[in-house]
């Protein structure tokens, strides 16, 4: 079993039950400020050993675990999402009145996230996306008087059914055609059995492609993004915009790195396909965009099909460049929902871009770690962003898929009309008499994620030679049989 190896999950998915017990404890200060600290202290520990265990591969749960670079580093990433959301979530009406349930329910979006980075088998990647999509129905539908966040969660909910029904007939497809679920008797039972399956991989391609298109929030399979993502909290809405894409990612990797890395011929296209679908339409659709939660939404459209080049160049470099930028991505999405979050708190109809008229010149940190948030996304040198993007475009390059290239540098190109829109607005904007300065002092902890995320943008470019040599190690770890 080798429990060791999977511990960073099992402190995880302890912790969830940890939390939502001392969200029934009888005094009220425990209810109140124990079940985030309970989460944060959880997270924290499975970080420690996430860290601990970084290095060479060592299995768990009967192959069915993997605890190598890749899985590690990934769990960093989750728990760094998780912490943040719980911070962020700090006088948000879902995480005050249900706090118990609302941290609980956090942590065990991260423990499905957990499973899936480490998953070594079809198995527990199904397992663990279906634990954090229904972790997420309820964390979407939590504010149960608000009817925008009650149709947030139906609507996440049958799209999601919808989109894990895909998954799984591509699996049971890909089960059909090497004869196992475990990822790495999968890669070599297809190299012993060449061309005869050849019509069920590109059913199972395809299906998975589809499923996990849902997943990521990749264009044509987006239609719920923009919905969900302005209905539900917006901690929750930041959380799974950052940390389940990249569990879809995670598995994209998982799958077709290794396992189907010498067929990809059969899905290098398909891939490609899609990345220039969520390219052109997050772009455009986002361009028309007054709500900056719908516009993010639309934004993070385009973001995965930027991802999705570096999945379809099919080379470690391009592996390389997707974890980087996942890197990049989570920190910058998480700077731009945390304004908006602490606006939402100040005016009525905070989300709206014309809230922000003005905001910069009335709170400058505030107006630079979104402005840096922005530029970032948009590919500004020397942030964050354009370090990915350029890491990502050279990998495809590489592998002469210029065309994806071409895209990519369009599609970046038409981002900075909606981009810069938000930063114009926010320091020359003139703002409403109504909205002329803030209604409320920025809690602690809400503060500490904005200022944190702001200075991680400008390190993650800073440190892109260490970072990118670790990020390498755990691409070499996806790619060991």
């Amino acid at each position: 079993m080798n429990v060791v190896a999977a511990t960073p999950p099992l402190i995880t998915s302890g912790t969830a039950v940890l939390a939502l017990m001392a969200g029934v404890m009888p005094q009220r200060w425990a209810r109140r400020e124990g079940p985030t600290v309970i989460a944060i202290v959880g997270l924290i520990a499975a970080a420690v050993m996430s860290v601990v265990l970084w290095g060479s591969r060592q299995l768990a749960l009967n192959g069915g675990y993997r605890a190598d670079r890749a899985s590690m580093l990934f769990n960093l990433i989750f728990i760094g999402c998780a912490i943040a959301t719980l911070l962020l979530s700090v006088r948000e009406p879902a995480g005050v009145d249900r706090r118990g349930e609302f941290a609980a329910l956090v942590v065990t979006a991260a423990a499905g996230m957990m499973l899936v980075a480490g998953a070594g088998d079809l198995i527990t990647i199904f397992v663990g996306i279906e634990i954090l999509s229904v972790a997420f129905y309820v964390m979407c539908a939590l504010e149960l008087w608000r009817e925008r966040s009650l149709e947030s969660g139906l609507k996440y909910l049958i799209v999601g059914a919808v989109g894990s029904s895909f998954l799984l007939y591509g699996f049971a497809f890909l089960f059909g055609a090497s004869g196992s679920t475990s990822l790495t008797k999968i890669g070599n039972n297809l190299a012993l059995t060449p061309g005869h399956t050849e019509p069920l991989l590109w059913i199972a391609v395809t299906l998975i492609i589809v499923g996990l298109g849902f997943k990521a929030s990749a264009a044509p399979f987006h239609m719920w993004t923009p919905d969900v993502y302005e209905g539900a909290p917006t901690p929750v809405t930041a959380f799974m915009a950052t940390a389940t894409k990249a569990t879809a990612f995670i598995a994209f990797l998982r799958i077709f790195w290794a396992p189907l890395g010498d067929l990809i011929h059969t899905w290098q296209i398909a891939i490609g396909a899609v990345a220039v679908a969520s390219i052109a339409i997050g772009n455009i659709a986002a361009l028309v965009q007054p709500n900056l939660k719908r516009m993010l939404a639309y934004s993070s459209v385009a973001q995965a099909g930027y991802l999705l080049i570096g999945v379809a160049s099919g080379s470690l470099r391009g592996t390389q460049a997707v974890l980087y930028y996942l890197l990049a991505y989570s920190v910058m999405t998480m700077a731009a929902f945390a304004i908006v979050i602490i606006r939402e708190r100040e005016v009525e109809n905070g989300e709206q871009l014309s809230s922000l008229a003005g905001y910069g010149r009335q709170r400058p940190l505030l107006g630079i770690t979104m402005t840096l948030a922005m530029l970032s996304l948009a590919g500004f040198p020397p942030l964050a962003g354009f370090v990915g993007k350029f890491v990502l475009f050279s990998a495809a390059a590489e592998q002469h898929l210029w065309w994806l290239v071409i895209v990519g540098a369009i599609g970046s190109m038409v981002s900075l009309g909606y981009y810069l829109r938000v930063v114009g607005v926010m320091w020359f904007g003139s703002a409403a008499d109504d909205a002329e300065g803030p209604k409320m002092a920025v809690p602690a902890p809400v503060m500490l994620v904005t200022g944190t995320c702001a200075v991680a943008i400008i390190a993650i470019a800073v440190a892109a030679g260490p970072l990118l040599t670790v990020c390498r190690q755990a691409a070499l770890a996806l790619l060991a049989p």
